[in-house]
């Protein structure tokens, strides 16, 4: 698979607030590298909560008595 590059356009405020993430990684991570691993982190988040809510029976259909 080739990879892609994208040109994106955010406002300043939250430029800055991804080079403060991009400070605090343990790592030294270029912009590119730190929105990947935002990317990544989020999506775990994100399957993780849909994990527990469907174990949690809140969105499947029952049968009332």
């Amino acid at each position: 698979m080739q990879s892609k590059w994208h040109n994106i356009s955010i406002k300043t405020e939250s430029f800055e607030n991804l080079k403060d993430i991009q400070r605090v990684l343990p790592i030294r991570a270029s912009i590119p590298q730190t929105i990947e691993w935002l990317i990544k982190v989020g999506t775990k988040h994100i399957n993780k909560t849909n994990n527990s809510e469907n174990t949690n029976n809140e969105y499947t259909d029952r049968i009332p008595k």
